[in-house]
């Protein structure tokens, strides 16, 4: 890394600032249907970004190449591109890095596992959802993927840090058949460690899922308490997250903009992001700016405490940077984003939660999630579910819609199970709404 660093000084001009980020990533990825492996692909990438500053203008350029001349041409782009832009004193590099105790999980172990011990694994979803229910007929995907990463940032301050780390991910879809009918379902897990991945309770879900969304009948618009499946509402909460973000509060795009303070959800939310969740997905030492990973109440006991910052928006929101400055890569800017967010767990179990009121809606699937509404807060979706009198099921319904705004929704919690699971970053338990109003299809 010192090369890059020496090259960069050796081209930067006099009065600019500079921001190294340097990410390397690995991946593999294993795709299995009908029992058999479908694909095998592994990649790996590495590059710079370089950000420069001068006079409160900000220029920004990348290269996968690190040669001399790649990185003299970047740096030099990056000037270029400074030079045009308007001036904003939101425009900062950090001056100091406090210290992190935070530790970003490196599975030696798990990468070491021969490939075609991870095969077996992939195979092993499928014949374990065969054998948990004789309606799964055929698997038509699973996937078991793994990520190798290596950060390193340098700016012109003398601010320097490195980690790097592991993920591991599984995913699959299945396909249920009986008496005419068939349905499809999916689930995904994520783990730090290969040996942490909890893929047998993935697939106990998407059986349960699956097989639970066959037989459809009618049913008829109406207003009815509704429990959420934990991925449901998970999902939910990932769907919105983003009027949680410095971003979305500067340009004026989330409906939270002036309620830090308030009251905008039940008692029983608790809402959090927390960078430093021992062994989360998203758990590393610093963001991607350098500022140390935090942990953070976004709503608490129902009251909103606030939004995630990057170094950017913390200024201009004239707050302090929350640790959750993100980078998709090193090709992209920091922007304002998400760790590990999810909805701390209540009392109740799923089937307790199914019994609290004499008719449930049990909703296991969301779709079109990309259409909510971050400035309003209004949502429509389509759902698909189980009807529950008395605790007992009475028919499956698919392809209904389920409308309402997320604060009012948040608002009219009952209560929040004690099924946590995470879906990669994000987790949630099942959650119970006293009533939401259900679209007949």
């Amino acid at each position: 890394m010192e090369n890059i660093e020496n090259l960069v000084k050796k081209y930067v001009k006099p009065g600019y600032e500079y921001e190294i980020f340097f990410e390397r990533r690995k991946k593999l990825k294993i795709e299995v249907s009908n029992e058999t492996v479908e694909n095998i692909s592994s990649s790996e990438e590495r590059g710079v970004g370089i950000r420069v500053l001068k006079d409160k203008k900000l220029g920004f350029a990348y290269s996968s190449f690190l040669g001399e001349e790649e990185i003299r041409d970047t740096v030099e782009k990056a000037m270029e591109m400074c030079e045009i832009q308007e001036a904003d004193n939101g425009n900062e590099f950090i001056k100091e890095l406090l210290p992190s105790h935070v530790v970003s999980i490196y599975d030696r172990e798990g990468l070491s596992i021969p490939l075609e011990e991870k095969i077996d694994i992939s195979i092993s979803m499928e014949k374990y959802a065969k054998e948990l229910d004789n309606r799964i007929k055929g698997v038509r995907k699973a996937t078991l993927a793994e990520v190798e990463f290596e950060i390193w940032s340098k700016n012109s301050y003398g601010v320097e840090f490195e980690y790097k780390g592991t993920s591991f991910s599984s995913m699959i879809a299945t396909l249920a058949t009986d008496k005419g009918d068939s349905a499809i379902s999916w689930e995904y897990r994520g783990a730090r460690r290969l040996k942490d991945l909890d893929w047998k309770n993935m697939v106990k879900d998407v059986v349960f899922k699956t097989v639970n969304l066959l037989y459809p009948s009618p049913f008829a618009t109406k207003s009815i308490p509704v429990v959420f499946f934990r991925e449901s509402f998970a999902m939910l909460l990932e769907a919105f997250s983003p009027i949680f973000l410095g971003d979305y509060y500067i340009k004026g795009k989330t409906l939270l903009k002036d309620k830090k303070g308030q009251k905008v959800a039940s008692n029983k939310i608790n809402l959090l992001d927390d960078g430093t969740l021992y062994e989360g997905l998203m758990t590393v030492p610093y963001d991607a700016e350098g500022i140390p990973s935090q942990k953070k109440f976004l709503i608490e006991n129902g009251v909103f405490k606030g939004f995630l910052h990057s170094l950017y928006t913390a200024i201009k929101a004239e707050e302090k940077p929350t640790g959750n400055s993100v980078r998709g890569s090193y090709k992209e800017l920091p922007s304002s984003g998400i760790t590990n967010f999810y909805l701390e767990v209540g009392k109740f179990s799923l089937e307790e939660l199914i019994n609290y009121y004499d008719e449930v809606f049990l909703i296991l699937e969301v779709m079109g999630l990309h259409t909510v509404d971050t400035i309003s807060g209004d949502f429509s979706l389509g759902c698909s579910g189980v009807l529950y009198r008395k605790g007992k099921r009475e028919k499956t319904v698919r392809g209904i819609t389920v409308a309402g705004n997320i604060l009012e929704l948040l608002s009219n919690v009952e209560e929040v199970g004690n099924d946590m699971c995470f879906y990669g970053n994000v987790g949630s338990p099942s959650v119970l709404v006293k009533e939401l109003t259900l679209g007949g299809g």
